[in-house]
This record gives structure tokens, C-alpha cells and sequence, in this order.
């Protein structure tokens, strides 16, 4: 018998960054997705990022956008291009991004997570 909550529970699996439009694969990060899930969620689990070149190109998307920099302080660097602005980021952050703001994320540096979550209208039958 299927319990009454277990349609919340969604798995992460991996999945390459390259199969999202603007990103290629590095060889640094694991990306997990939540296919199913009531918005777009990706964790990106970054390991000893050196020197990586750019792999995302700037874009945008019609819904906001939220990142997340989950690190020891000072041991993950990551370029974050919001608009025609660029931010060098070394700590625990979380980056608002509105809807149609061109912009991208590129670890230059390090290990830790980076989350991405797209806040699109939640479906009906995620509401309880």
C-alpha cells in the first residue's frame, strides 16, 4: 500500500551538467537532480576544482532563481555573472536571481556544493 506522503520524496540523481541548455561538463562536478520534483532543484557537488575554465554561458530563465555556496569558509571560489557585473564569491552565500537577469555560475575553485532551485508555480498535487 503506497503511504500518503511518499509522492513528496523525490531522489536525486545524477545527471550530466551538459544535458542543461548554456552548461558543459567539468570534469570537478557531480550534478544531482530532482527529476519530478515540484520545481527544478540541482545540487551540484563540487571536488578539487582547479583552474576550471568557464562552463556555463550567461542566460537567463522566466522564473527566479535561487543559488546557493555551501563550503568550509574560504575553500570554494566561484564567479557569479549577474548581469554585466561580475562577483568573485569565497564563502557561504546564497545568490537571488529575478527572472529574465542574464546571468552564470563558474567554479574557479575548491569543493562544496552549489545548489540551484528555479521557483516556478508549484503543481497541485504537491500541496497538502
Amino acid at each position: 500500500m503506497r503511504k500518503k506522503y511518499e509522492h513528496l520524496i523525490i531522489e536525486n540523481k545524477r545527471e550530466k551538467l551538459s544535458t542543461v541548455a548554456f552548461h558543459n561538463d567539468v570534469s570537478c562536478i557531480d550534478r544531482y537532480f530532482a527529476e519530478g520534483f515540484p520545481f527544478h532543484l540541482a545540487i551540484h557537488k563540487v571536488s578539487k576544482a582547479e583552474n576550471v575554465e568557464k562552463y556555463t554561458e550567461l542566460h537567463t530563465h522566466d522564473v527566479d532563481e535561487l543559488n546557493i555556496i555551501i563550503c568550509e569558509d574560504g575553500e570554494m571560489e566561484y564567479l557569479i555573472q549577474l548581469g554585466d557585473e561580475e562577483y568573485h564569491l569565497k564563502s557561504n552565500t546564497s545568490i537571488w536571481i529575478p527572472k529574465r537577469l542574464p546571468h552564470s555560475a563558474n567554479v574557479i575553485s575548491g569543493s562544496g556544493y552549489y545548489i540551484a532551485m528555479r521557483l516556478n508555480r508549484i503543481p497541485d498535487e504537491f500541496q497538502v
